[in-house]
């Protein structure tokens, strides 16, 4: 027997192309015309499982059952399906941090080293004299009047050491050698990498005096980086 298969909205619109889909005794796999009906041919009696697929409507599944050649028509509705979901709007770009600020630096600087220093020697029982020159945001520039030795220290910076006036020795640490005694004398320059162990050391009897910077960490006007030690 045959089937009149008749698909509807729910407004009573017929709706074409739907995909029908037999499952029983027998197999059919059909599709509605522009009038939304097909045709299932040969089926004999029994009870049969029909799923209607569109792409614009909800998935429908229905039994029809078949017993001595009834029903001729079978109609059925579906519902639109609906509307997907608007797709995410894609996030929105985070704003560029904001540039640190540069750190606090002092004022500029020009003196004149010996008006300086007849106006701040280092009295005749100190044993060391530190005075900060220069303060900017990445560096500290300290003269050093130096009677006793420096003893053995590290910086987290970089030192850059000139001498003004004066003898006397740069003892290095390397990690991986010997300790090195430089001997240094006005107008020498010894540069220590951050975090290599070095000491100072006046030779003769006139005070040694250095200008130091210490390159790569702000200005530490407040503290002494330096403490000279009886030998």
């Amino acid at each position: 027997m045959s089937v009149q298969v008749t698909v509807r909205d729910p407004a009573g619109a017929p709706i074409p192309f739907v995909h029908i889909n037999v499952a029983g005794t027998v197999t059919r796999i059909v599709l509605t015309n522009a009038d939304g009906m097909a045709t299932l041919q040969a089926l004999p009696d029994g009870t049969y499982r029909v799923r209607f697929e569109h792409d614009n409507f909800v998935t429908l599944e229905r039994d029809l059952t078949l017993h001595a050649g009834q029903p001729h028509d079978f109609e059925v509705q579906m519902t639109a399906a609906p509307e997907p979901p608007p797709a995410p709007e894609p996030p929105r770009p985070q704003p560029a941090p904001a540039a640190p600020a540069p750190p606090p630096s002092g004022p500029p600087v020009t003196l004149s080293i010996p008006s300086y220093l007849d106006k701040n020697f280092i009295g005749g029982r100190d044993p060391l004299k530190e005075s900060v020159l220069g303060c900017m945001g990445a560096a500290t520039t300290r003269l050093l009047q130096l009677r006793d030795p420096v003893a053995v220290h590290t910086h987290d910076q970089d030192e850059i050491i000139y001498v003004i006036a004066g003898d006397g020795a740069v003892r290095i640490r390397p990690a991986d050698s010997h300790e090195e005694a430089n001997v240094i004398a006005a107008g020498s320059l010894s540069i220590v990498p951050r975090g290599v162990p070095h000491a100072i050391e006046r030779r003769g009897r006139n005070p040694l005096i250095v200008l130091s910077t210490l390159a790569g960490a702000p200005c530490q006007s407040a503290t002494p980086t330096h403490q000279a030690t009886k030998q």
